[in-house]
């Protein structure tokens, strides 16, 4: 509960300020233009587990020029949401760096302030993706976790883009401190669907089949 009203905390008192900004500027600018600073994303992570019970993954993006704000659910555990907000750099011309600190707060199953980075990196046809946070848990510091979700990929044509990647998570728990695995997505539209394979030829593998729709 804390943890909620900390998260509800920052929406109340620092989301209204970018909103006041939104108000200024809407005095120099048309509708349209204020619009298009908006963006939001939803994506589902459907985990394909041997043995267990089948798992979704639900996360919703909504960015407004460099103000990046999530919501997340059965990420950091099962039956447990977070909300996070941060703000967004960009750095570099061909070899283009983005970064998001950002803070965030984990309610349910595990409760816990959870401060966290995501970076990407792109050049040419290759980008390398990251998202890491570590849950500091509010019933005690044994169950402090770190999480990642990192991809390395390449755009070989236009819409499909394929690579490897890296999950460390208390999602699923195998022999592997580290889920490694490949996968294939394919853009249309305003969705992107995708298939990730982790541990193959072993006994610990899985799948996640995922969807991503933008508005």
């Amino acid at each position: 509960m804390r943890c909620l009203l900390l998260s509800l905390l920052l929406i109340v008192f620092i989301v209204p300020g970018f909103a006041q900004q939104t108000n200024t500027d809407s005095s120099q600018a048309n509708s349209d233009s204020i619009v298009a600073d908006w963006s939001f994303e939803v994506d589902a992570y459907y985990y394909i587990l041997p043995e267990e019970k089948n798992t979704t993954t639900l996360i919703a993006y909504a960015d407004y020029r460099a103000l990046h704000m999530e919501a997340r659910y059965n990420y950091e555990d099962v039956n447990t949401g977070s909300l996070f907000l941060g703000y967004g750099f960009e750095m570099g011309n061909k070899l283009v760096l983005n970064l998001t600190p950002m803070i965030g707060c984990a309610f349910g199953n595990t409760n816990g302030i959870v401060p966290g980075l995501e970076t990407g990196l792109s050049w040419k046809k290759f980008d390398f993706y990251s998202e890491m946070e570590y849950v500091i848990d509010l019933e005690g510091k044994e169950n402090n976790y770190f999480y990642t979700w990192t991809e390395l990929a390449i755009t070989p044509f236009h819409h499909f883009r394929t690579g490897v990647s890296a999950s460390r998570t208390r999602l699923y728990q195998t022999d592997f401190d580290l889920q490694r695995g490949v996968f294939a997505q394919y853009s249309f539209w305003k969705l992107t669907a995708g298939i990730h394979y982790f541990n193959p030829f072993t006994h610990d593998d899985f799948g996640i089949a995922t969807l991503a729709i933008e508005f």
